[in-house]
């Protein structure tokens, strides 16, 4: 166990899960490193894992750090650790990840917890439709997201943009569910300044 983490409320049954004896985590390539100074996330092309890779539910992050706050936060929600599965990327999404978790989640119940931010809310469209074999653009300009779904073009102001706002506006049902922290832009932020929230939807 690490005694950062644990200062930070992460219980032993969760450090256990993730197997966290310091808070380095291999992508295979590269490493995540997080200490109470410094937190480095790697532009992988390859995932981090943890937990039971045939799990029913999936949780995809961004960072191994991301991973442990969400699971410590919502922890009452999941009752059997055993049927989780946890995915980060990295900082920079690839095609190969993206066609690994298209080819090997299928069937899952998919949750993904990407940032309280615009670069997370347009992570969630990217890896959702992703996953499910629909061809979107994205475009950032001028404050705005223009997105493209064949013959369609929807304009989103940025606050507004939200997977489920994609789906409603382009006529899409991913059946993939996101988690966002409230009241911080990541739910290690979360875990570090308000340990009574609980967010899961």
């Amino acid at each position: 166990m690490d005694a950062y983490l644990t200062k930070l409320g992460v219980p032993p049954k969760i450090q256990q899960f993730f197997a966290v004896e310091e808070p380095i985590f291999d992508f295979g390539n590269e490493r995540e490193y997080f200490s109470e100074n410094v937190h480095r996330v790697p532009a992988s092309n390859n995932l981090w894992m943890a937990g039971d890779q045939l799990a029913r539910q999936v949780v995809i992050t961004f960072s191994a750090m991301e991973a442990i706050a969400f699971l410590t936060l919502n922890q009452t929600t999941f009752q059997n650790f055993n049927d989780l599965l946890f995915i980060a990327t990295g900082t920079r999404l690839s095609n190969g990840q993206i066609n690994w978790l298209r080819i090997n989640l299928k069937g899952r119940e998919l949750t993904l917890a990407f940032g309280n931010e615009l670069i997370g809310r347009i992570t969630d469209i990217k890896v959702a439709t992703a996953i499910r074999n629909k061809a979107v653009r994205l475009r950032f300009q001028e404050g705005k997201v223009i997105a493209w779904l064949k013959e369609k073009k929807v304009t989103f102001e940025e606050d507004k943009l939200s997977l489920y706002a994609f789906e409603t506006a382009l006529g899409v049902r991913t059946k993939i569910r996101t988690c966002k922290p409230l009241d911080q832009l990541t739910f290690l932020d979360e875990l570090k300044y308000d340990k009574s929230r609980r967010h899961y939807t």
